[in-house]
C-alpha cells in the first residue's frame, strides 16, 4: 500500500509556484476574440497565471507596420493595445514573442501555418530594429517604463526548426537577428529584459551562452521548448508520435536547468506539453493530468518559468478546428469545456503557500492559515507499441490499485477533521470520455455541451475523520491507474465529544481510520 505522511509543523518552505508563472497561447489575434477572452477570465479567475505568450504580434492581421506614399516605413499599435490592455485588465502581462516577420520588411515570403506567419530574416535589419524601437517606444508611452520593466521579450520562435526559421541550418544567422533585437531593446531601456534562443528540443542553449558573453550582447534569460514525444510528421501532416518515457521533459529541463544555473541565468520553458501535435489526443485523455503533474515535480528548481502550451484549443495554426476533441493543445477545448489537465491547474493554484515535507515524490503537502492540502498521483505509462493518435483516441477504463493511505500528524489532539476529496481519472473529470460516451455525430447541442460541461467536473467526496491524543489522523483512499486526488483537511468549527468530556480522551484514543 501507498503510503503518504507528513507532520503539518514540519515545513518544506514557500511553495515554488514556478508552474503557474506563464500560460501559452496559439497567436495574438486568436486572444483578442471574444470566446478566448472569456476563457482567459475564467482561468485567471480559478487558476491564475501572471504572464501569457503567442505568436503572431507583429502579423499583418495586427497591422503593426506599413509603407506610406513614399516608401517610408510606418506604424500603427491600435491592436495591440487593445490586445495588451485587455491582458493587462485580466491580470495577466505578455511574456512577448519577437517575431515573426512582417511581410512588408521580410527578405522572402516563406510562411507557415494555416494563417501565414513569415518566418524570414528581415531584408533590412535596419527595418526591424526601426519595428522593435518604435514598439517598445510606444508600450512604454502607454503603460510607464515600471510596468514594461516587467515585462519579458523574447527573441522569435524556434528558429533550430525548418518551419520557423528560414535559416534554420545557420545559427549564425539566429544570432545576427537576436543581437540587433537585444541591443534595440536596451537602447530603449537598459533595464528591459531580453532573452533567446527559444529553441524547439531544447538545444542552442550552450551556444546561445558562451556566443552572448563573448560578444557582450545582452542576454537575461535562456528560453527553450519540450515536448514529451518521439517522431514526426507523415506527408499530409499528420503526426505519428510515441511516448518514450514520461519523464522526457523533466529530464532535458534539468540537464539545461544545471548549465542556466551555471551560468547564472534563468530557464524559461516557453512551451512545453506531453505532445508536439494539437491533433493528439493525449492532451484530452485522462492521463494528461498525472503527466502534467509528475513533469512539473520534477522540474522543480530547474526552471523558472514553466509555460504549458497553450491555454484553449481555439489554436489555428492548421486551420480551426472542426471537432470538439480533436487532440488539441488546450486547457480548455472549443466549447470552453475544461478538459482533465484544467484541474490540474486549479488544484496547484489551491494549495497552500507553505509546503511540508514529504517523501513521496509524485505528491504535494501543503498548509494555509486554517487547512491542510494534499495533491497526490500516480501515473503509468501505457503498455503499447500504437501511437498516440490511435492509442489515446479510445476510452481507456482505469484498473484499480491498491488504496493510498494517508497520515498526517501534528494536529490538535481530539479535534474532528472535515476531508473533502476531488477526484480527476477515468469518467471523473473526465469530459472527453463523456464525450465518446454520447457517440456524437454533429456538435453537441447548447443542452448537450451543459450536459458534458456537468460532466467535466471532479467527483467530490467528504468526510469526516477525529485526531487521536497526539494530534495524527489516518485514513485511505481509494486509487485508479492514472488518477489524481486533491484533499483539503480542515478542522471542524464545532466541538467533539473529546472537548465537552475531556476525561474520557486520554492518550489511548483509537486512531481514526477512513
Amino acid at each position: 500500500m501507498r503510503k503518504i505522511t507528513a507532520n503539518i509543523q514540519n515545513e518544506k518552505g514557500p511553495l515554488n509556484r514556478f508552474f503557474s508563472e506563464c500560460i501559452g497561447a496559439g497567436r495574438a489575434a486568436e486572444v483578442m476574440r471574444y470566446v478566448p477572452m472569456k476563457q482567459l477570465e475564467k482561468i485567471q479567475k480559478e487558476c491564475p497565471f501572471r504572464y501569457i505568450r503567442f505568436h503572431g504580434i507583429f502579423h499583418e492581421e495586427m497591422n503593426v507596420v506599413y509603407r506610406d506614399e513614399h516608401g517610408n516605413l510606418q506604424f500603427c499599435f491600435q491592436y495591440t493595445d487593445m490586445l495588451f490592455d485587455s491582458l493587462l485588465a485580466l491580470g495577466i502581462r505578455p511574456l512577448v514573442e519577437l517575431g515573426l516577420m512582417p511581410d512588408i520588411i521580410s527578405e522572402k515570403k516563406e510562411y507557415v501555418f494555416w494563417w501565414k506567419m513569415n518566418i524570414s530574416m528581415p531584408k533590412i535589419m535596419k527595418e526591424w530594429e526601426m519595428l522593435i524601437e518604435a514598439f517598445l517606444r510606444h508600450i512604454t508611452y502607454r503603460y510607464g517604463e515600471e510596468e514594461i520593466k516587467k515585462w519579458y521579450f523574447e527573441v522569435w520562435n524556434e528558429p533550430n526548426h525548418k518551419s520557423f526559421f528560414s535559416e534554420y541550418q545557420n545559427i549564425n544567422a539566429y544570432f545576427s537577428l537576436y543581437e540587433s533585437t537585444a541591443r534595440t531593446v536596451k537602447r530603449v531601456c537598459p533595464d528591459y529584459k531580453v532573452g533567446g534562443p527559444a529553441t524547439a528540443g531544447m538545444i542552442w542553449i550552450s551556444e546561445m551562452i558562451g556566443h552572448c558573453r563573448e560578444n557582450n550582447i545582452p542576454l537575461d534569460f535562456i528560453t527553450s521548448h519540450s515536448y514529451g514525444i518521439k517522431g514526426d510528421f507523415d506527408p499530409d501532416g499528420n503526426a505519428i508520435v510515441y511516448l518514450p518515457n514520461i519523464d522526457k521533459v523533466s529530464n532535458e529541463i534539468r540537464h539545461y536547468g544545471k548549465i542556466c544555473r551555471e551560468a547564472g541565468l534563468p530557464l524559461f520553458i516557453t512551451e512545453w506539453s506531453s505532445s508536439f501535435s494539437h491533433t493528439d489526443p493525449i492532451h484530452d485523455s485522462y492521463f494528461n493530468a498525472p503527466y502534467i503533474l509528475r513533469a512539473i515535480k520534477r522540474s522543480e528548481g530547474f526552471a523558472d518559468i514553466f509555460s504549458y502550451w497553450t491555454y484553449t484549443d481555439i489554436f489555428e495554426e492548421n486551420g480551426p478546428p472542426v471537432k470538439p476533441f480533436h487532440g488539441g493543445f488546450g486547457l480548455i477545448n472549443t466549447q470552453s469545456l475544461p478538459k482533465p489537465s484544467y484541474y490540474i491547474y486549479t488544484f496547484l493554484h489551491r494549495l497552500g503557500n507553505t509546503e511540508l515535507v514529504t517523501e513521496d515524490e509524485d505528491c504535494y503537502i501543503c498548509k494555509s492559515d486554517d487547512a491542510v492540502q494534499i495533491l497526490l498521483w500516480n501515473i503509468k505509462k501505457p503498455e503499447t507499441k500504437e501511437g498516440n493518435r490511435k492509442y489515446f483516441a479510445r476510452s481507456l477504463p482505469a484498473r484499480e490499485m491498491e488504496p493510498a493511505e494517508i497520515s498526517l500528524s501534528g494536529l490538535t489532539p481530539h479535534t474532528q477533521y472535515t476531508v473533502t476529496l476531488q477526484t480527476v481519472g477515468y469518467r471523473s473529470g473526465d469530459v472527453y470520455n463523456a464525450y465518446l460516451d454520447g457517440n456524437f455525430t454533429e456538435l453537441p447541442t447548447r443542452e448537450e455541451t451543459e450536459m458534458l460541461k456537468e460532466a467535466s467536473k471532479p467527483k467530490e467526496t467528504v468526510f469526516s475523520v477525529c485526531s487521536d491524543g497526539k494530534g495524527a489522523i489516518t485514513f485511505s483512499i481509494a486509487q485508479t491507474e492514472n488518477s489524481v486526488d486533491f484533499l483539503t483537511v480542515e478542522k471542524n468549527a464545532l466541538p467533539t465529544r473529546a472537548d465537552i468530556y475531556p476525561d474520557k480522551f486520554k492518550e489511548n484514543y483509537p486512531r481514526s481510520k477512513g
